[in-house]
């Protein structure tokens, strides 16, 4: 990461952000992504606010593209079926890993994320479960 080039697109966005004008994108720019923004934030546009107060952490974003209607089957805790559908012990699959609960049909970007959260609360409830009735080995 080149260190000035990251603090001057910082600098940048911070004096976008407090005009409340995102030259780059256009965030705040329409009704709708207005309805969306941030209603608690005080400052001229609530899709944006300034990024003033560390730690900062920075990652590297690629355009891709990603589709699954296909994944291993599972029960109603995200336990991995067999070929004779019964779950395999301690295995586990969601999100993409998951066989997609539309049957194969993408209703829109972004589909696996709330079935992926649902099934991986459920299968670490499941998994924390089983965890605790077995028996602790003494140290």
């Amino acid at each position: 990461m080149d260190l000035s080039a990251l603090q001057r697109t910082i600098a940048e966005f911070n004096e976008q952000a407090r005009q409340g004008i995102d030259l780059l994108f256009g965030k705040g720019a329409s009704a709708f992504d207005r309805f969306y923004g941030d209603s608690a934030h005080a400052g001229p546009n609530n899709c944006m606010g300034p990024l003033e107060t560390p730690p900062f952490y920075v990652i590297r974003i690629t355009a891709g593209n990603m589709g699954t209607l296909a994944g291993l089957k599972t029960d109603a805790v995200g336990r991995a079926l067999n070929g004779n559908g019964h779950a395999i012990d301690g295995l586990y699959a969601v999100g993409n890993d998951m066989a997609n609960v539309f049957q194969g049909a993408c209703p829109g970007g972004g589909i696996t994320l709330g079935p992926g959260m649902t099934f991986g609360y459920l299968a670490g409830l499941h998994a924390a479960d089983r965890l605790s009735a077995r028996p602790v080995a003494a140290v």
